[in-house]
């Protein structure tokens, strides 16, 4: 279960759990007890002390699993909170989505552009080509254009 350590208020006492410690105020994360407070067993395994988290070393969970509920539904200003949170987790998802589709229609488009650069400089290629042939083939023959003979590789 995921908490946020909560301070206990003046005059609130907190019971003791199965082992005889007393208990420390939470308030949940999970999203069907969003922010619903309880009571749970001081010593729980998911707040271990600093120095066991900075030597990489956790304890085993303890025996004693005490949990007691203080609040017994979610309130409304964080039912509202927790659902303006989804909407805005699903904008952001709709958002990178949106982005990542135009991102493949600009990468699309791209491509498109060099596969017609690629043909345009083949045709051009090709045409040089012929140019070179038909200047060569009038350069042996002078006479043929004024005779009125076009170079065979132009026709």
């Amino acid at each position: 279960m995921g908490y946020s350590r909560m301070p206990i208020r003046a005059g609130m006492v907190p019971p003791m759990c199965f082992c005889g410690d007393p208990c420390k105020m939470e308030a949940s994360d999970e999203e069907e007890t969003y922010r619903r407070r309880y009571w749970m067993y001081g010593n729980w395994a998911f707040d271990p002390p600093e120095k066991a988290v900075l030597r990489g070393v956790l304890e085993p969970p303890p025996l004693c699993d005490f949990e007691e509920w203080i609040d017994t539904e979610v309130k409304e200003f964080d039912r509202q909170h927790l659902q303006g949170c989804k909407e805005f987790d699903a904008e952001i998802k709709r958002s990178i989505a949106l982005r990542k589709k135009e991102e493949a229609a600009r990468e699309k488009l791209a491509e498109e552009r060099c596969r017609a650069a690629a043909t345009r400089k083949a045709k051009r290629e090709v045409k040089l080509a012929r140019a070179t042939r038909a200047k060569a083939a009038q350069e042996e023959d002078l006479d043929a254009l004024r005779k009125g003979k076009w170079p065979r590789c132009t026709q």
